[in-house]
């Protein structure tokens, strides 16, 4: 590299050093390390927080209880009359599936439909 071009790059890009207040000390804890903090202890919260269902605001386990004899049951994508009877009676399936289908008075059941269980 030249002395001229190594002079040139030099002055348009100077090395910015920075020299501690006090030599010999680290810099002191400051606010900047107190927001880490408390940071830190939200972003945990929220996803503490995330991971609890919240009944009150529909949220549901992953293991949700079967439906009981006169409950509403809302159908799923990827539900068949099949898949709710054995939910709700698993000893006597096809007599599950017959009273659902009078029930709804089809055998075809659409997501966001609501079955009262019989």
């Amino acid at each position: 590299m030249s002395v001229a071009f190594e002079l040139e790059y030099q002055s348009f890009h100077q090395q910015v050093h920075l020299v501690p207040d006090r030599p010999g000390r680290a810099a002191p804890p400051g606010p900047f390390r107190r927001r880490r903090l408390v940071l830190g202890l939200v972003v945990a919260l929220l996803l503490v927080l995330l991971m609890l269902p919240i009944h009150a605001l529909g949220g549901k386990t992953l293991a949700a209880d079967a439906p009981a004899p006169g409950q509403q049951y809302v159908v799923r994508g990827g539900d068949t009359l099949a898949s709710i009877a054995r939910q709700a009676d698993r000893a006597d399936v096809a007599g599950m599936t017959r009273r659902l289908a009078a029930e709804v008075g089809s055998s075809v059941v659409v997501p966001g439909e609501h079955l009262r269980i019989p």
